[in-house]
């Protein structure tokens, strides 16, 4: 039985729970906007920042970068299999507005 599917969406909830609870990020102490992020088929979840501190939400709101992927190209960043910018590069992660400060989001993955 092949239970990949059924743990992606866990996974990825999880992270984006446990980093709503992170509330200060040193490393984005002069970082500021808002990251929309389209995870196809599990979800969407808005990533505010502003000089380090730290919040999500999956109320929509305005985003200054808008990210998406599919949920194995997702789960393979937060694993530490697939780096953001590469996978940005080769277009399996696609970036629309403030490019850099979604690239910025790597920083949390630590």
């Amino acid at each position: 039985m092949n239970t990949t599917m059924s743990t992606k969406p866990t996974t990825i909830q999880r992270f984006f729970d446990e980093l709503s609870l992170r509330g200060q990020e040193p490393l984005l102490h002069h970082v500021t906007g808002t990251i929309e992020w389209d995870i196809k088929d599990v979800g969407r979840w808005w990533v505010r920042m502003n000089q380090g501190a730290v919040h999500v939400s999956q109320s929509p709101q305005s985003a200054d970068c808008v990210a998406s992927c599919d949920a194995a190209t997702f789960t393979g960043i937060l694993g530490g299999k697939e780096n953001l910018m590469a996978a940005a590069l080769r277009g399996v992660v696609h970036c629309s507005g403030n490019v850099g400060l979604g690239l910025s989001f790597q920083r949390l993955l630590h």
